[in-house]
C-alpha cells in the first residue's frame, strides 16, 4: 500500500473565526473508507506553515481527491507520496550511489 502525507495550510485571508469553524467541522468529518489514517495532527503553527498534517495509506490517490474536495474551500492542500526509512540498503543500488555510503 502506498503512503501519503498531506499538508493543509489555511488559505490566505482565513481569519481566526473561520479557523475555529474548520476545527469544529472536523468533529463530524469522516475519512474515506479506503484510506487507513496513520496520523492527523492539528498544529499551532505560524501563518505560513501547515496547520494540519495528515498521513494515510491507500491503494491509490483517491483519498487525496476526497480530502481536497472536502477541505479545499479553507485550506491549500499539498499531498505527497512518502516512504518509510529502510533499515538496510537494498540490493541492486547503482554503484555510484553505493560508493557514497
Amino acid at each position: 500500500m502506498a503512503l501519503y502525507v498531506a499538508y493543509f495550510k489555511f488559505r490566505p485571508g482565513t481569519n481566526v473565526l473561520q479557523g475555529l469553524a474548520a476545527f469544529e467541522r472536523r468533529k463530524t468529518f469522516e475519512h474515506p473508507a479506503h484510506a487507513t489514517v496513520l496520523g492527523e495532527y492539528w498544529v499551532n503553527a505560524a501563518e505560513d506553515q501547515p496547520q494540519v498534517v495528515l498521513i494515510w495509506e491507500a491503494e491509490d490517490e483517491g483519498p487525496g481527491d476526497y480530502y481536497e474536495a472536502a477541505w479545499g474551500d479553507i485550506f491549500d492542500i499539498t499531498i505527497a507520496q512518502a516512504t518509510r526509512p529502510v533499515s538496510e540498503i537494498p540490493d541492486g543500488i547503482p554503484e555510484q550511489l553505493a560508493s557514497r555510503m
